[in-house]
């Protein structure tokens, strides 16, 4: 009797793993795939084996619904072959639970009206290696019913800059879960951890922190000096221009910012009377399209045009500001004087496109 029990026992494991992988050929009929995304610097990728449904009944059927047996649960591996596995670059949110940044394998456990999804440490082939004390997370989900879909697939949805949505869809049915992150956070950790910042790096690095805390200003301070030492280093004359004029802008608006008004302005009017090239246009734009001052951005395009009349990016960046501000002829006449300006240099054929551009939107306005 023991004999046959045994060999029962082996027939039922084997018939399960039949359900749940490919057999009896060489290459796997389920398609091995791989999904990606990037929301705020996150990088998320899925890895799965994707089955089809083949005329089976899939969900209360070879995928059981309340696969638990004296106690013992037997989630679903959200695929076939190797079990699911779900990595994040960055720290994230799922559905508001938080997980850290890591690689995660990824298995459900199957009921009629709702999923359990379990990110787990573990990795290991298949459900019934499954063990709960390597949950890191459970996130409980609405299952939804939807036209028939053959092969089982993970699809990205509903993009935003810091978040997206992940649909897990077969047969008639889906679940779908949000993954959100936060961008500042993880420029910020990427930043830091570069062992051999440029001064790009350490400037953007200074930025983020205000952006992180408005009040940090000793801290941004510290990330902006310690750009100046890799702006003299740099042999590009082109790079120390654009950088120092960034340095001194930024430090001088810091330095009024924490009381220190009259060094903070020399060295803020300095900067900008030393201004070349595209250097006032995006600092006069970043004023007005990132931090929401109209009569700031207009003030300092208006006062560099006046320092550098012949300078065409000074006059593309106020049409930029009228376009904004829906001034189609003051943008179009500020396009024209760039345009004037740009002939016989490399961007001519540009500034001509946005004049005429402009031009033609305000005749038939």
């Amino acid at each position: 009797m023991k004999r046959i029990v045994t060999i029962f026992s082996c027939l039922f494991i084997a018939v399960f793993l039949v359900q749940g992988q490919d057999v009896g050929g060489k290459t796997r009929v389920s398609q091995s795939r791989t999904s990606s995304a990037n929301i705020g610097k996150c990088d998320i990728t899925i890895k799965y084996h994707s089955p089809s449904v083949n005329g089976r009944k899939i969900f209360g059927g070879i995928v059981p619904f309340d696969f638990v047996v004296d106690g013992k649960e037997y989630p679903w591996r959200a695929g076939s072959n190797e079990r699911t596995s779900m990595e994040f670059s960055h720290d994230v949110q799922i559905n508001g639970k938080s997980l850290p940044a890591g690689s995660y394998g990824f298995v459900v456990l199957v009921e009629k009206d709702q999923w359990i999804l379990i990110f787990s440490s573990g990795k290991s082939w298949g459900a019934f290696n499954y063990d709960k004390a390597n949950d890191v997370i459970r996130v409980p989900v609405e299952t939804r019913q939807l036209p028939f879909q053959e092969w089982l697939s993970y699809d990205f949805l509903n993009p935003e800059s810091e978040s997206v949505d992940i649909q897990l869809r077969w047969e008639n049915t889906a679940v779908m879960f949000q993954v959100k992150t936060n961008a500042t956070m993880n420029i910020m950790k990427n930043l830091v951890g570069k062992t051999d910042k440029t001064a790009s790096e350490y400037q953007e690095l200074a930025l983020r922190t205000l952006e992180w805390d408005k009040d940090a200003y000793d801290k941004a301070l510290v990330y902006l000096d310690s750009s100046k030492t890799k702006i003299d280093d740099n042999e590009n004359e082109a790079y120390r221009r654009a950088y120092t004029f960034n340095y001194k802008v930024l430090k001088g608006e810091w330095l009024q910012a924490i009381g220190e008004k009259k060094e903070g302005k020399a060295l803020l009017e300095e900067g900008l009377s030393e201004a070349a090239g595209f250097n006032a246009y995006y600092y006069g734009l970043n004023k007005l399209l990132v931090q929401g001052k109209p009569k700031e951005s207009l003030a300092i395009l208006e006062a560099q045009i006046n320092r550098d009349p012949k300078n065409r990016a000074n006059f593309l960046a106020l049409g930029e500001y009228h376009l904004n501000q829906g001034n189609q002829k003051e943008a179009t006449e500020s396009f024209k004087q760039a345009y004037e300006l740009s002939k016989g240099s490399l961007g001519e054929n540009y500034c001509r496109y946005l004049y005429l551009q402009n031009k033609l939107v305000l005749e038939r306005s």
